[in-house]
């Protein structure tokens, strides 16, 4: 499911994961800024240099959308359009942030975690956590497509979707077995791989080191949060 926002060369995950969440926590202090939409352009185009096509085309058209129609709301709700453009501000704001992150492959991020010396149960979690959402979403549909091959009715706005029958003898039923299935599998993996938790000595496969371009990444996020703080402060004057 989220293979498609993998870029072929991502930063390194701690620098991903450190960048996401001081560029989302800048934004977040100047949200109310008109600035706050020239710094997600310059984030936006950052992103593009370093390759994360897909995950900004994605996430900014469908954040930009879920906060127009937020802020539609919010505007009918107090009657006016003055405030009207925060939602989609911070909406996009997340859905840019969130690109780096989503950019690292969850074997990159388990690998770099290793290397650090987490703990090997964390780190085991967290994979199996980031993997198990969007295999679920893909059993989901795959269950979606038996069911309309057995002329059942999938349509969401669809009154024969939401019956008792449908969703529990033809949807419900088989995801559970699917997941408890694919439990088993996860289980019996772990052990014949000889995993252990106590393990002191594990060796990490294809390393994941910190480089150059992965520098020049950082010291253009702080840039632009430096720019946008800067901005701020003029701005208030």
């Amino acid at each position: 499911m989220f293979e498609q926002f993998h870029a072929r060369n991502p930063v390194h995950p701690i620098a991903a994961f450190a960048c996401s969440l001081m560029a989302l926590a800048v934004g977040m202090v100047c949200a109310r800024t008109p600035y706050i939409f020239a710094y997600i352009g310059l984030l936006a185009a950052v992103f593009l240099v370093y390759g994360f096509y897909m995950a900004v085309v994605l996430l900014t058209l469908g954040m930009g959308i879920f906060g127009i129609i937020v802020g539609g709301i919010s505007a009918l709700i107090n009657g006016t359009l003055n405030m009207f453009w925060i939602s989609p501000a911070r909406c996009l704001l997340i859905g840019v942030c969130v690109v780096p992150l989503l950019s690292v492959p969850p074997a990159q991020l388990t690998r770099a975690l290793n290397q650090m010396k987490f703990p090997r149960l964390l780190t085991l979690g967290m994979l199996i956590t980031i993997r198990f959402v969007p295999i679920v979403f893909g059993e989901i549909w795959q269950i979606r497509d038996a069911m309309r091959s057995r002329g059942i009715d999938t349509r969401w706005w669809s009154i024969k979707a939401y019956a008792p029958k449908t969703l529990y003898r033809a949807f419900l039923v088989p995801l559970v077995m699917r997941v408890v299935g694919i439990s088993d599998t996860l289980s019996l993996s772990v052990e014949t791989r000889g995993f252990d938790a106590g393990s002191k000595n594990a060796t990490v496969y294809k390393p994941v080191t910190l480089t150059a371009r992965d520098g020049v990444f950082i010291v253009l996020v702080v840039l632009c949060g430096a720019a946008l703080l800067l901005a701020r402060f003029i701005f208030q004057l």
